[in-house]
């Protein structure tokens, strides 16, 4: 199921902004609620809705990643809803969090909602599963302090954008083209 606009306007958890109810923001906002309220991270730390450009030479493309976690001012965590089966989006979340300006993002969460993976992103392996794997702020401060950090060649840059580009092209779960903020809440 793709993500539609219900045509109603809510007032965004984490920056007070007006933005456009769809499908499937009400479990945004409800993720928003657990990293605040439940895993203690400040509201400041997190971006909603980040936009991540991507140049493919002859084509550009935006995705839309849910949050975007910092730390000291480097993104630190991602985490991505996904409408359907969360190892089917593993791949192009962790090919997401390796482009990330800046260099990539060292961890990813994917949820549906039901399930959670949490990824290392250098080597795409899954170090916990289960809606219990979203660390807590201290968590992540600790696991962010524990990176060591890593580069990719500009051929894997490469490869990993056509890659997420391809995914995030067919899944286009997140609501990238039709949902933007508005002020008018009539």
């Amino acid at each position: 199921m793709h993500e539609i606009s219900l045509n109603q306007v809510i007032s965004d958890y984490l920056t007070g902004e007006d933005i456009e109810l769809t499908t499937y923001e009400d479990i945004r906002q409800a993720l928003a609620r657990i990293l605040v309220e439940e895993k203690g991270y400040p509201p400041e730390s997190i971006v909603p809705k980040y936009r991540l450009s991507l140049d493919l030479g002859d084509k550009h493309y935006d995705i839309v990643i849910d949050f975007v976690v910092y730390i000291d001012k480097k993104p630190a965590f991602i985490l991505g809803f996904c409408p359907g089966a969360v190892s089917t989006f593993i791949t192009q979340y962790v090919c997401v969090a390796r482009l990330f300006p800046g260099g990539p993002v060292p961890y990813a969460a994917i949820t549906d909602s039901r399930d959670v993976a949490l990824m290392r992103v250098q080597d795409k392996s899954e170090l916990c599963r289960g809606y219990h794997c979203i660390p807590d702020w201290t968590g992540l401060k600790k696991m962010f302090s524990d990176f060591q950090g890593f580069t990719l060649s500009s051929e894997r840059l490469n490869k990993e954008k056509r890659i997420a580009y391809a995914m995030f092209a067919l899944s286009d779960g997140s609501c990238s083209s039709i949902c933007q903020i508005t002020t008018d809440k009539s």
